[in-house]
């Protein structure tokens, strides 16, 4: 559509910061309609967030939640998997988890707090923060500690729970299809 304007997910914190971020379809269709249709559905309302590495992310659910609402991936819109048009990955941008190679989390986005090139072509990124700056750099300040994963990975929580309490998406009257699914985690 001419002017549309893109989705924005809004994140309101149990602790009562929010920040926003705008998705843009244009650099990776298929993971940006995974992204609206779980905000729509209400799927990352109460979720913590899981990771926190300063300087370098935040990302809400890291660890393995066992919810086949969520536990599913998606083809890599990125340049390692053939993909072309993704933009860097630098501060602010959001970009989903996977394998940076060949898939994305449906599900697991990253906040990125600074420019790190070798994220770049390997993560989707799907938008950027538009808002709520300052709730970031709080989040990224927060006491953490190191927790043993499944993933053969330690990596820093938060040790007082920083809850999403509601995630909405506001798409300006534009329908966005489901997502397709390359394949369920379990």
């Amino acid at each position: 559509m001419e002017n549309q304007k893109d989705p924005i997910i809004t994140v309101h914190m149990a602790s009562g910061g929010s920040f926003a971020f705008q998705l843009h379809p244009q650099w990776a269709p298929n993971a940006c309609n995974s992204v609206i249709s779980l905000a729509a559905a209400g799927a990352y309302d109460g979720m913590t967030i899981d990771r926190i590495v300063p300087g370098f992310v935040i990302q809400p659910r890291y660890l393995d939640e066992g919810r086949p609402d969520l536990d599913y991936f998606i083809d890599g819109e990125f340049e390692a998997n053939g993909f072309k048009g993704n933009p860097p990955v630098v501060t602010g941008v959001v970009a989903m988890a996977g394998d940076g190679a060949t898939f994305s989390s449906g599900s697991c986005f990253f906040i990125t707090l600074g420019d790190h090139p070798r994220l770049t072509g390997h993560f989707t990124a799907i938008g950027e923060v538009v808002s709520g700056w300052d709730e970031i750099k709080r989040l990224e300040s927060v006491p953490i500690e190191p927790v043993d994963t499944d993933l053969g990975a330690v990596i820093n929580r938060p040790i007082t729970p920083e809850i999403m309490e509601t995630v909405t998406v506001e798409t300006f009257g534009v329908e966005y299809p489901q997502p397709v699914i390359l394949r369920r985690a379990y």
